[in-house]
Protein backbone atom coordinates (compact mmCIF):
# COMPACT_ATOMS: atom_id res chain seq x y z
CA UNK A 1 0.00 0.00 0.00
CA UNK A 2 1.53 3.33 -0.97
CA UNK A 3 2.55 5.45 1.86
CA UNK A 4 3.75 8.95 2.19
CA UNK A 5 7.28 10.02 2.81
CA UNK A 6 9.57 12.98 3.85
CA UNK A 7 12.28 12.42 2.66
CA UNK A 8 15.99 14.13 2.89
CA UNK A 9 19.17 14.13 1.27
CA UNK A 10 17.01 13.65 -2.28
CA UNK A 11 19.62 15.71 -4.06
CA UNK A 12 22.24 13.24 -3.65
CA UNK A 13 23.01 10.30 -5.71
CA UNK A 14 21.37 7.47 -2.98
CA UNK A 15 18.33 9.76 -2.59
CA UNK A 16 17.70 9.84 -6.17
CA UNK A 17 18.01 6.49 -6.54
CA UNK A 18 15.54 6.27 -3.65
CA UNK A 19 13.41 8.55 -4.87
CA UNK A 20 12.86 6.60 -8.61
CA UNK A 21 12.65 3.40 -7.03
CA UNK A 22 10.06 4.88 -4.43
CA UNK A 23 7.74 6.84 -7.74
CA UNK A 24 7.83 3.70 -9.96
CA UNK A 25 4.62 1.67 -10.80
CA UNK A 26 6.20 -0.92 -8.32
CA UNK A 27 5.85 1.32 -5.17
CA UNK A 28 3.57 4.44 -6.27
CA UNK A 29 4.46 6.18 -2.86
CA UNK A 30 4.16 10.25 -1.78
CA UNK A 31 7.17 11.87 -1.46
CA UNK A 32 7.68 15.28 0.01
CA UNK A 33 11.18 16.27 -0.27
CA UNK A 34 13.13 18.88 1.78
CA UNK A 35 15.67 20.03 0.29
CA UNK A 36 18.18 23.18 0.19
CA UNK A 37 18.20 23.27 -3.51
CA UNK A 38 15.17 22.38 -5.12
CA UNK A 39 17.11 22.55 -8.60
CA UNK A 40 19.31 19.91 -8.14
CA UNK A 41 16.14 17.55 -8.28
CA UNK A 42 16.05 15.64 -11.17
CA UNK A 43 12.97 16.86 -13.56
CA UNK A 44 11.75 13.49 -13.91
CA UNK A 45 11.60 13.73 -10.13
CA UNK A 46 10.43 17.02 -9.21
CA UNK A 47 7.81 16.84 -12.39
CA UNK A 48 6.15 13.60 -10.75
CA UNK A 49 2.47 14.01 -9.55
CA UNK A 50 3.29 12.00 -6.58
CA UNK A 51 5.90 15.01 -5.16
CA UNK A 52 6.09 17.97 -3.40
CA UNK A 53 9.44 19.72 -2.82
CA UNK A 54 10.59 22.05 -0.12
CA UNK A 55 13.13 24.25 0.14
CA UNK A 56 14.95 24.52 3.56
CA UNK A 57 17.83 24.27 5.61
CA UNK A 58 18.62 21.91 8.30
CA UNK A 59 19.10 25.24 10.51
CA UNK A 60 15.09 26.72 9.57
CA UNK A 61 12.93 25.35 12.21
CA UNK A 62 9.93 27.57 10.47
CA UNK A 63 10.15 25.25 7.30
CA UNK A 64 11.23 22.24 9.14
CA UNK A 65 7.59 22.73 10.75
CA UNK A 66 6.02 23.07 7.37
CA UNK A 67 8.07 19.60 6.41
CA UNK A 68 7.10 17.74 9.36
CA UNK A 69 3.19 19.13 8.54
CA UNK A 70 3.23 17.75 5.03
CA UNK A 71 0.71 14.85 5.72
CA UNK A 72 3.67 12.27 5.81
CA UNK A 73 3.89 9.47 8.38
CA UNK A 74 7.75 8.30 7.26
CA UNK A 75 11.08 9.86 7.75
CA UNK A 76 13.52 8.73 5.63
CA UNK A 77 17.12 10.81 5.87
CA UNK A 78 20.12 10.23 3.25
CA UNK A 79 21.87 13.41 4.56
CA UNK A 80 25.69 13.55 5.41
CA UNK A 81 28.42 15.80 5.59
CA UNK A 82 29.17 16.86 2.49
CA UNK A 83 32.86 18.31 1.20
CA UNK A 84 35.39 19.52 4.34
CA UNK A 85 32.44 21.66 6.29
CA UNK A 86 32.77 21.62 10.12
CA UNK A 87 30.43 21.52 12.67
CA UNK A 88 27.56 18.62 12.54
CA UNK A 89 24.62 19.94 10.76
CA UNK A 90 22.91 17.12 10.18
CA UNK A 91 22.79 16.43 13.88
CA UNK A 92 22.02 19.53 14.87
CA UNK A 93 18.95 19.52 12.35
CA UNK A 94 17.55 16.02 13.50
CA UNK A 95 17.51 17.62 17.36
CA UNK A 96 15.03 20.12 15.78
CA UNK A 97 12.94 17.80 13.50
CA UNK A 98 12.80 14.72 15.52
CA UNK A 99 10.10 16.18 18.15
CA UNK A 100 8.26 17.60 15.05
CA UNK A 101 7.84 14.10 13.78
CA UNK A 102 6.90 12.85 16.80
CA UNK A 103 3.99 15.85 17.41
CA UNK A 104 2.97 14.99 13.85
CA UNK A 105 2.07 11.49 14.29
CA UNK A 106 5.06 10.21 12.17
CA UNK A 107 5.28 6.06 13.16
CA UNK A 108 8.63 5.23 11.34
CA UNK A 109 12.55 6.93 10.92
CA UNK A 110 14.77 5.20 8.75
CA UNK A 111 18.56 7.17 8.96
CA UNK A 112 21.57 6.73 7.06
CA UNK A 113 24.42 6.27 9.50
CA UNK A 114 28.14 4.75 9.44
CA UNK A 115 29.81 2.63 11.85
CA UNK A 116 31.83 5.92 12.71
CA UNK A 117 28.81 5.29 15.83
CA UNK A 118 29.77 1.86 17.37
CA UNK A 119 26.43 -0.42 17.93
CA UNK A 120 26.47 -2.60 21.07
CA UNK A 121 26.09 -5.32 19.05
CA UNK A 122 29.39 -4.81 17.34
CA UNK A 123 32.25 -6.96 17.51
CA UNK A 124 35.63 -5.60 17.25
CA UNK A 125 36.95 -5.98 13.52
CA UNK A 126 40.11 -4.47 11.83
CA UNK A 127 38.67 -3.16 8.76
CA UNK A 128 36.19 -0.93 10.43
CA UNK A 129 38.44 0.14 12.88
CA UNK A 130 40.68 0.89 9.77
CA UNK A 131 38.09 2.70 7.91
CA UNK A 132 37.11 4.49 10.94
CA UNK A 133 40.56 6.14 11.39
CA UNK A 134 40.56 7.07 7.78
CA UNK A 135 37.46 9.12 7.76
CA UNK A 136 39.27 11.01 10.89
CA UNK A 137 42.30 11.86 8.96
CA UNK A 138 40.39 12.22 5.67
CA UNK A 139 36.98 13.24 6.29
CA UNK A 140 36.84 16.41 7.82
CA UNK A 141 33.96 16.63 10.32
CA UNK A 142 32.05 13.31 8.90
CA UNK A 143 33.35 11.44 12.10
CA UNK A 144 31.70 13.52 14.24
CA UNK A 145 28.81 14.21 12.52
CA UNK A 146 28.17 10.75 12.14
CA UNK A 147 29.09 9.89 15.51
CA UNK A 148 26.64 12.36 16.85
CA UNK A 149 23.72 11.59 14.53
CA UNK A 150 24.07 7.64 15.61
CA UNK A 151 24.14 8.76 19.07
CA UNK A 152 21.31 10.95 19.14
CA UNK A 153 19.33 9.08 17.08
CA UNK A 154 19.57 5.63 19.43
CA UNK A 155 19.10 7.79 22.56
CA UNK A 156 15.22 8.19 21.06
CA UNK A 157 11.55 6.41 22.35
CA UNK A 158 11.51 3.61 20.38
CA UNK A 159 7.95 3.69 21.65
CA UNK A 160 7.21 7.23 20.30
CA UNK A 161 8.46 6.73 16.64
CA UNK A 162 10.18 2.89 15.59
CA UNK A 163 13.60 4.47 14.48
CA UNK A 164 16.39 2.19 12.67
CA UNK A 165 19.84 4.09 12.05
CA UNK A 166 21.03 1.79 8.70
CA UNK A 167 24.76 2.04 9.14
CA UNK A 168 26.38 1.66 5.46
CA UNK A 169 30.09 1.03 4.13
CA UNK A 170 31.88 2.13 1.36
CA UNK A 171 28.94 3.10 -1.60
CA UNK A 172 29.32 2.21 -5.05
CA UNK A 173 26.98 3.31 -8.30
CA UNK A 174 26.66 0.17 -9.34
CA UNK A 175 23.04 -2.09 -9.57
CA UNK A 176 20.60 -3.27 -6.67
CA UNK A 177 21.54 -6.47 -5.08
CA UNK A 178 21.03 -8.60 -2.32
CA UNK A 179 21.75 -6.77 0.89
CA UNK A 180 22.47 -8.46 4.38
CA UNK A 181 22.11 -6.97 7.35
CA UNK A 182 23.99 -7.94 9.69
CA UNK A 183 26.48 -6.39 11.98
CA UNK A 184 30.01 -5.58 12.72
CA UNK A 185 32.29 -8.44 13.32
CA UNK A 186 29.63 -10.94 12.64
CA UNK A 187 31.52 -12.51 9.56
CA UNK A 188 28.92 -11.09 7.03
CA UNK A 189 29.74 -7.96 7.27
CA UNK A 190 31.31 -6.78 3.55
CA UNK A 191 32.57 -3.07 2.87
CA UNK A 192 30.80 -2.37 -0.33
CA UNK A 193 27.22 -1.57 -0.96
CA UNK A 194 25.60 0.01 -3.45
CA UNK A 195 23.63 2.96 -3.82
CA UNK A 196 20.36 1.29 -5.43
CA UNK A 197 20.65 -1.48 -2.99
CA UNK A 198 20.43 1.10 -0.31
CA UNK A 199 16.58 2.21 -1.77
CA UNK A 200 15.03 -1.61 -2.04
CA UNK A 201 16.28 -2.44 1.64
CA UNK A 202 14.88 0.92 2.58
CA UNK A 203 11.52 0.24 1.09
CA UNK A 204 11.33 -2.87 2.22
CA UNK A 205 12.16 -2.34 5.98
CA UNK A 206 9.42 0.77 6.55
CA UNK A 207 6.83 -1.60 8.08
CA UNK A 208 6.75 -1.22 11.66
CA UNK A 209 7.40 -4.53 11.68
CA UNK A 210 10.30 -4.53 10.46
CA UNK A 211 12.97 -6.77 12.69
CA UNK A 212 15.45 -3.45 12.53
CA UNK A 213 13.34 -1.14 14.79
CA UNK A 214 15.54 0.20 17.38
CA UNK A 215 18.58 -1.31 16.08
CA UNK A 216 21.71 0.23 14.21
CA UNK A 217 22.74 -2.47 11.55
CA UNK A 218 25.40 -2.76 9.01
CA UNK A 219 23.99 -3.20 4.71
CA UNK A 220 26.22 -4.86 2.75
CA UNK A 221 26.45 -6.81 -0.70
Amino acid sequence: MPSHILVLGATGQTGIDFCNLALSPAYNHKLTLYVRDPAKVPEAVASNSNVTVIKGTLEDEAMLKIAASSGATIFVSFAGPTGRLSGTPVTNGMKLLFPLLIQNNFHRALILGTCSFPSPSDKPAWKWSASIVLIKLIGGSAYSEFRGLGEFVTSQDVGKIKWTLFRVPFLGNGEEKPVTTTFPGSGQDGMFLSRKSIGAWVLKEMGDDSEWVGKAPVLCN
